[in-house]
């Protein structure tokens, strides 16, 4: 493995986040590459062939976000993904393959800080968040004050995003794409720095070199007036810039929010891009702060269908949410899975992902020493 800038071609054999020649970021140059697909793993860890060898695997079940059809639109829900940010495909590469420290301190950076915290932290490194008062985000800082980070406020922006690690744990959403659908016919990303959209094109660039897939028209739903340069990159290597009407892109953010999908604005830009070009293009859609972050209060009642899914839990042991449906009936599969949500926040219920037929699942089972009057516990988020 080695390093390379992404503009001038620079190479080093040792880490550099940054060309010292240009100062352009730089990406991993694996010397081998091979299409090897882990079946049996529910992460981005099934594409282990493709990625950096790991120091150590560190995964919360990142990654295989499901493509679905929001108003006849193909999406690709990254808010699935365990802190609700597609970022958490690059802090599970990015602490899985670099030295770590005991103790790390981190600059407040949206949706970054969160997911890079939460993943250090399951590493065992303690953190520390320096955030800048006057630009950090209010729910990211109230789900931030709900991990075991120290927080104080004299920081400033950070750049672990542009880490060439970011960018290998980002190429794992064309592998997805090509896994589930082969070739695709285009995908809308959203392009703010350029960093997510150049790990996705350098994945079906990767699958191109390996004689499995052909790069799809790639189409960047540009948000701003100035081109980073990573975006002026990607548009000499093929994609194409689009900027996107900023009220069709709130109509598409509210309609998207009213079907539970809660994604930042240039991700909205992106869906509103996917409805103009139509087609089978795929569009990519980023999360948002809005996180869940409040923890269920102790000694909260529960409610008759809460009580039921745990009866049904009691009796068969783990089960899918849909399997606790077809045993209830007389409700909504979206009542279970909110009820099911209520539960593991409770602590009453514990939830954990699998494979079964080349499709990750969620499967849940009711914690032995818990009761219907249990402690209060951490969310483990929307159930798949």
């Amino acid at each position: 493995m080695r390093y390379r800038c992404i503009k001038c071609g620079y190479t080093s054999s040792s880490f550099t986040a940054r060309c010292p020649e240009c100062g352009y970021p730089m990406e991993v140059v694996l010397e081998h590459k091979e299409w090897s697909l882990d079946e049996e793993e529910p992460s981005i860890w099934r594409y282990g062939s493709l990625l950096p060898p790991p120091k150590r695997r560190v995964s919360l079940g990142e990654g295989l976000t499901p493509l679905r059809r929001i108003e006849g639109i193909v999406v690709k829900d990254e808010t699935k993904n365990p802190t609700g940010s597609y970022v958490d495909r690059g802090s599970s590469v990015l602490v899985s393959c670099s030295d770590l420290p005991e103790e790390l301190e981190l600059d407040f950076s949206q949706d970054v800080t969160v997911s890079i915290s939460t993943y250090l932290l399951k590493s065992g490194v303690r953190v520390k968040v320096r955030v800048d008062p006057s630009s950090v985000e209010l729910t990211e800082l109230l789900y931030l004050s709900n991990l075991d980070v120290e927080i104080s406020f004299d920081g400033g922006g950070g750049r672990a995003y542009e880490s060439p690690f970011m960018i290998e744990g980002f190429k794992t959403i064309a592998f997805e794409v090509f896994e589930s659908r082969g070739r695709a016919d285009g995908l809308v990303i959203p392009a703010e720095s350029g960093v997510l959209a150049y790990g996705v094109w350098k994945g079906f660039l990767e699958l191109e070199e390996l004689g499995l897939s052909r790069v799809p028209p790639i189409y960047l739903a540009y948000h701003g007036t100035v081109k980073t340069g990573l975006l002026e990159i990607l548009e000499d290597r093929g994609a194409r810039l689009m900027e996107v009407d900023a009220t069709d892109a709130l109509k598409s953010l509210v309609q998207l929010a009213k079907k539970g999908v809660y994604i930042k604005p240039v991700a909205a830009k992106a869906y509103s891009l996917a409805k103009e070009l139509g087609g089978g293009v795929i569009a990519v859609l980023t999360g948002t702060g809005l996180r869940k972050w409040e923890h269920g209060a102790e000694g909260r009642p529960l409610t008759e269908l809460q009580g039921r899914i745990l009866d049904v839990l009691r009796e068969e042991g783990e089960m899918t949410a849909y399997q606790i449906w077809r045993r209830i009936e007389d409700v909504s599969l979206q009542g279970v899975y909110k009820a099911l949500t209520k539960l593991v926040e409770a602590g009453m219920v514990t939830s954990r992902r699998a494979m079964m037929k080349r499709r990750k699942i969620r499967l849940y089972r009711a914690n032995e020493s818990g009761s219907r009057d249990g402690p209060e516990g951490e969310a483990e988020g929307i159930p798949d």
